[in-house]
């Protein structure tokens, strides 16, 4: 009788644990989505969709899977209960744990800009006044040592066409301005052309500036420079230099 009572009290203690892992694995995945919804939908800031929801939300989906995962370890030695709602705060809790994690690890990986051109001597100019950060180029050459000019084999006026309508077709783009005369581009020399677009991420949907400036290069070739800047916060977490290498992939793709 005793041994049963103990038994029984164990596999109250595992499920009541379980339950909490799991509770604290869908509280972090709740603050997580809704770090982005709401800022999305104007319901908080920045400081608050990205700090208090997004990444508290991932230390408390990072806690109860640890907690889970003891209690699985737990429930399957002793044969008690809360092995299946164990498992469960396990996945529940993984899934924005590691989102967190990963953003974690790659802020740390990149410089601290949220301002990226690939021509850093004379960068690709906006209709507006938006300088390019003097500062930002040291950092550009050491973070991002493999983003520069693409060169297309065609002529000016072919790559301004195919720049455009890629740019056209990329998802979360709008094309908002072009000058096929290149006028105010600062181009590196006559003719070629700039593209204007607002970039909307997915999920917080995050506002960001885009600029494609093309000149020619000789007859049969032109010279593709791009720029995008976020609008909000001190480090875009390499969004935007990954906005330019999935534009020029795309680019390169189509001039093919």
């Amino acid at each position: 009788m005793e041994m049963q009572s103990q038994g029984a009290g164990t596999g109250e203690a595992t499920l009541w644990a379980a339950r909490v892992g799991l509770g604290l694995a869908l509280i972090g995945l709740i603050m997580e989505v809704a770090s982005g919804w709401g800022y999305r939908h104007g319901w908080w800031g920045l400081r608050v969709a990205l700090r208090y929801l997004f990444a508290y939300g991932g230390v408390v989906a990072i806690v109860a899977c640890v907690v889970s995962l003891v209690v699985l370890a737990l429930a399957i030695g002793t044969k008690s209960r809360g092995a299946a709602l164990a498992l469960l705060g396990v996945v529940a809790g993984a899934v924005p744990g590691v989102l967190f994690y990963r953003q974690y690890r790659l802020a740390r990986s990149v410089p601290p800009i949220n301002d990226v051109a690939t021509d850093l001597t004379n960068p690709p100019g906006y209709g507006k006044d938006m300088s390019y950060p003097a500062g930002f180029a040291d950092s550009v050459r050491r973070g991002y040592p493999d983003l520069g000019s693409l060169v297309l084999p065609v002529s000016a006026a072919k790559a301004y066409g195919l720049a455009h309508a890629t740019a056209m077709g990329m998802s979360g783009w709008e094309v908002t301005g072009r000058d096929s005369a290149g006028g105010g581009g600062g181009g590196r020399g006559s003719g070629g052309g700039r593209i204007e677009a607002t970039a909307t991420t997915a999920w917080f949907g995050f506002k960001d500036d885009v600029v494609i400036r093309v000149t020619p290069r000789g007859a049969d070739s032109a010279v593709v420079d791009m720029r995008s800047k976020s609008r909000v916060g001190k480090s875009d977490v390499g969004a935007n230099a990954a906005r330019i290498g999935d534009y020029f992939a795309a680019l390169k793709q189509a001039a093919r």
